[in-house]
């Protein structure tokens, strides 16, 4: 691929870490905002390595950079200020991909959310089952036992899905150091998912801070949550229903019509897919020796962060990993 020269003078923000940890909501968010020139997919993928086992339409190993600029494609983006804006989070498992936006994108800056890991996990078998990736018969157990020892697997390509990762996921502090080694400190942003959800000005303030864009715009902005972990009876039609949503949200993004009709209808036909396909949560169960392996694989984590960014995390104090187990 060659570098285009139009992105010399072009500022990207991009989301690049950690799934399960809220990046569809600051997404949603932030493509509200003036300033910002959203990409017409969440997640584009474009700078995944060629192998990383998630689908993309364009990828950097086949397309040209002019591809991926072409993503943000919208009235917005004719402002040279603006940052364009994508969320890819598995941007921070992929082993090329730091090195690989550092050789196209002489301006970029980088969020992550992070998430307390055993939580993280948890919501992960679920959303993995929710979306027929996991099968629904796989226990906990199952689960965490096949990524113990992944050789064990079966040799199915579904077994290659990043939800089949999550528990090495977990372990942060390895992901992000060649992004602090290649960006530096001052172009990385780290924030969580916890305090994401107690409080989501402070965490689009902190963003609107280190992007330099005005505060002001969430002032009196309506905060809700997204993407959230659900149980559903049959994970075809779930994982069919968020597709359709997701290629009618890409094709309107250029339809501000279009998007205020669907989006009068969106919360009458969302209702009607919960009553037919939405169920209780179901309680995880686990063995005490799966229990017992989480908690260890990830005693030192935080400190590990600590370490790397300077700042506590908000899962550090004793006891917070255990409780993600019981809640």
């Amino acid at each position: 691929m060659n570098a285009d020269a139009r992105q010399v003078n072009q500022r990207f923000l991009i989301v690049a870490g950690t799934s399960r940890a809220g990046s569809t909501a600051v997404f949603k968010y932030l493509a509200s905002h003036p300033q910002i020139c959203a990409s017409s997919a969440k997640e584009t993928r474009f700078f995944l390595d060629a192998d990383y086992p998630l689908p993309s339409k364009i990828r950097y190993h086949r397309n040209e950079l002019s591809s991926y600029l072409s993503l943000f494609d919208s009235k917005d983006c004719e402002y040279n200020d603006h940052w364009r804006f994508e969320a890819t989070p598995d941007y921070l498992y992929s082993h090329g991909t730091p090195q690989r936006i550092r050789e196209a994108l002489s301006n970029v800056r980088f969020i992550f959310l992070l998430r307390e890991p055993v939580s993280r996990l948890l919501s992960y078998y679920q959303f993995g089952r929710a979306m027929n990736e996991i099968p629904l018969s796989m226990t906990f157990d199952q689960y965490i036992q096949l990524q113990r020892d992944p050789a064990g697997a079966p040799s199915s390509e579904r077994y290659r899905h990043p939800c089949f990762s999550a528990l090495l996921h977990g372990r942060y502090s390895f992901y992000l150091k060649p992004f602090f080694e290649l960006f530096g400190k001052s172009s990385l942003l780290v924030t969580f998912r916890e305090t994401l959800r107690s409080d989501p000005l402070q965490v689009v303030q902190k963003i609107c801070q280190f992007a330099g864009i005005e505060e002001s715009h969430f002032d009196n902005y309506s905060f809700t949550a997204a993407n959230r972990s659900i149980q559903v009876r049959n994970p075809s039609l779930h994982s069919a229903y968020v597709l359709l949503k997701q290629r009618l949200r890409s094709k309107l993004r250029s339809s501000p019509g279009a998007r205020r009709v669907l989006g009068r209808l969106a919360s009458s036909l969302n209702a009607a897919y919960r009553k037919m396909n939405w169920k209780e949560k179901e309680i995880i169960v686990m063995a005490p020796s799966t229990e017992a392996f989480i908690l260890s694989y990830y005693e030192e984590e935080a400190s590990r962060l600590k370490g790397m960014l300077g700042i506590e995390v908000p899962w550090a104090q004793s006891g917070a990993c255990a409780e993600a187990l019981v809640t």
